[in-house]
């Protein structure tokens, strides 16, 4: 049985991954390393509004290449059961080490979860260069598909790839990534890397509609905004100014009659998210977790591998956030 059959209406309406906002949301933690639970449900608070999808356990800012199964499950388990309150679809990234890795998170979460059905849908995120090369790519994709309840978004980001890994690729090939568009139960893909690749990869997925392209670089978006969306860390401290932009930019491309008035909505808040990002870029974890601790949202600024904090950077960033009203 694929993906596709036997689901109900539901399922199939929650199909579709959403364009916009894409919150990449930071991993709130206590300081024995379990998760904030309490923590969770205000960052989800504050976010789920602007946000046409929050991403869980993202491997970089989410800090889920060193999150345990455990931790991982806990983390979809108690997002699922606050965001009843919001129909906002949740990503939660599976990648595992190995193929069969990846297989059982996604096997021992579809079944952590049961029948319990995120109101807003669910998406699997995996990053497949991870444990696979090109090579074979679309097979392996069809195989899982046939495993899965929910559909996939898959992840582009040489960055995430061990420089030991034996594979000679950091990223999927354009013609790989043709043939993965085809396969019904992949919606979408987030991607890092060159302009230049991304439009190649634009191109690759333009014969399926409804397909999805995010970007996974903040500052790229702002100046050279994608279709699909944007997967900002940024909108865990602002995510009203970030909503507001991807907002702007992506109706920009659809109603150019106001297109004085939003490249204007675009350059103040571009401009305000792009020297954000400029402070936080060198530590985003470590000084998003700061800052958030100390406005009372998460309990802690437990981070799993912690760098040295500059001051001197998330003060200046705390008022800049002031300036704009998005800190106490």
């Amino acid at each position: 049985m694929t993906y596709w059959e036997g689901k109900d209406s539901k399922s199939m309406e929650n199909s579709r991954a959403p364009r916009g906002l894409i919150v990449d949301l930071i991993t709130p933690l206590k300081k024995n390393g379990t998760i904030d639970g309490t923590g969770l449900e205000r960052l989800l608070g504050r976010v789920a509004p602007h946000a046409q999808a929050i991403l869980l356990a993202a491997p970089r800012h989410g800090e889920g290449g060193s999150l345990e199964p455990d931790l991982r499950r806990v983390l979809l388990e108690k997002a699922v059961g606050t965001m009843t309150r919001h129909s906002v679809p949740l990503f939660m990234w599976v990648t595992g080490n190995t193929e069969t890795e990846t297989q059982q998170n996604i096997l021992a979460l579809q079944e952590s979860l049961g029948a319990n059905r995120p109101k807003g849908g669910l998406f699997w995120v995996d990053t497949p260069l991870c444990y696979h090369s090109n090579r074979g790519l679309p097979d392996f994709y069809r195989e899982l598909n046939t495993m899965v309840k929910y559909p996939l978004v898959l992840h582009n980001d040489p960055n995430c790839i061990h420089p030991t890994r034996p594979f000679k690729r950091r990223n999927i090939r354009t013609a790989v990534l043709k043939e993965l568009v085809q396969i019904e139960g992949i919606v979408g893909l987030i991607f890092s890397g060159s302009l230049e690749r991304s439009h190649h990869y634009q191109r690759a997925c333009r014969e399926r509609q409804h397909f999805r392209l995010y970007d996974g670089d903040e500052t790229r978006f702002l100046g050279h905004p994608s279709m699909g969306g944007v997967v900002s860390v940024g909108a865990n401290l602002a995510p009203a100014a970030w909503g507001k932009i991807t907002r702007s930019s992506l109706q920009l491309h659809a109603h150019r009659e106001n297109y004085p008035d939003r490249l204007q909505q675009i350059w103040e808040s571009g401009d305000y998210l792009s020297n954000m990002a400029a402070l936080y870029h060198q530590a985003p974890v470590t000084i998003i977790k700061a800052i958030l601790s100390d406005m009372g949202i998460i309990e802690t600024p437990e981070v799993l591998h912690p760098v040295e904090l500059d001051q001197d950077t998330t003060t200046a960033l705390k008022g800049l956030m002031s300036d704009f009203g998005d800190y106490p």
